[in-house]
This record gives C-alpha cells, sequence and structure tokens, in this order.
C-alpha cells in the first residue's frame, strides 16, 4: 500500500502543469496525473486520442472545458465538467481539455493501461496534406510526431 497527499503535490517548474501520482503510488496496471491548470492553459497541447488507452478526467477544483470528436471529421462537441464530476473517453476518441474559466483547475486524470503507445494527435500533415493526424511516439525518451503516408517527423517540444 502507498499513500500521498494530494495538496503536497505541487506541478514540477519550469513550465509543467502536470505532475505523475501514479508514480510515487507504484501504480503499473493504471497511468494517474495531477493537474493544476491556470485560466487559459490545456491538459495537452491539441485534440488528440489515445488508441490503446481510455482516459477519465476527475475535477478536484474549478470547471474543465473539454472538446470532443467520436473520430476525426465528426462534428466537434464541447463539454463542462465541474468541480465534483468525472468525465470518459473511450480509447479512439478525440478529446482535448482546457481551462476556460477565471479560476483555477485542479483535477486527475486516469488512463487503462498505464502505457499507452499508439495516439494520434488531429494536426494535418504539413508536407503531404493527406494524412488527418500524425502519429505521436516515444522512442528513447524523445517525442516525435510522423505522418503516416509520407513519414515526415515533427519534434514535439515537451516543456509545456
Amino acid at each position: 500500500m502507498q499513500k500521498i497527499n494530494l495538496d503536497d503535490m505541487t506541478p514540477e517548474s519550469g513550465g509543467q502543469k502536470r505532475r505523475s501520482v501514479s508514480d510515487p503510488l507504484d501504480a503499473t496496471d493504471f497511468s494517474m496525473n495531477y493537474y493544476a491548470l491556470e485560466p487559459g492553459e490545456e491538459f495537452a497541447g491539441s485534440l488528440h486520442t489515445h488508441l490503446d488507452q481510455e482516459e477519465t478526467f476527475f475535477v478536484l477544483e474549478g470547471e474543465a472545458t473539454f472538446e470532443t470528436k467520436p473520430e476525426l471529421g465528426a462534428a466537434s462537441e464541447t463539454v463542462t465538467v465541474s468541480e465534483g464530476e468525472m468525465i470518459r473517453f473511450d480509447a479512439g476518441e478525440y478529446q482535448q481539455g482546457r481551462n476556460e474559466a477565471d479560476e483555477p483547475l485542479r483535477a486527475l486524470a486516469l488512463g487503462t493501461p498505464q502505457e499507452s503507445t499508439d495516439i494520434r494527435v488531429a494536426v494535418p500533415c504539413r508536407d503531404c496534406g493527406e494524412s488527418e493526424y500524425m502519429e505521436f511516439t516515444m522512442v528513447d525518451g524523445e517525442q516525435a510526431m510522423e505522418c503516416p503516408d509520407c513519414g515526415t517527423e515533427l519534434e514535439v517540444d515537451s516543456s509545456s
């Protein structure tokens, strides 16, 4: 058994707004991250999906706004999740969450299984324009996105 206090979990310095909770809990089968977002900040930098992981967000304080799409090309929907509420996204469902309120947002994000290796980001390829998305990969600690049609690679800035 492992015990931690979320009030002691300050997001890392240097622009990081996320902190792993699964690591200090020694969790091996699910991923849990704690977010502290100021007004205007986002959970992730773009509309994305995990094809191999479902995600649930639990709002501890404040209000989160999510843009969701069941698949690329579908109409998007905006959903507001208030303090004490949860929202779940299926594997393959595109989503992007952010703090559109005037107050800080604190939330937990849970994903299962823990390791997600099949991620799509809704960014069209700037070179070939054929693909509606880029494949997100992590190789040797380096994050990158690659076009599944032409192979163009984009480096991902992990400092935000």
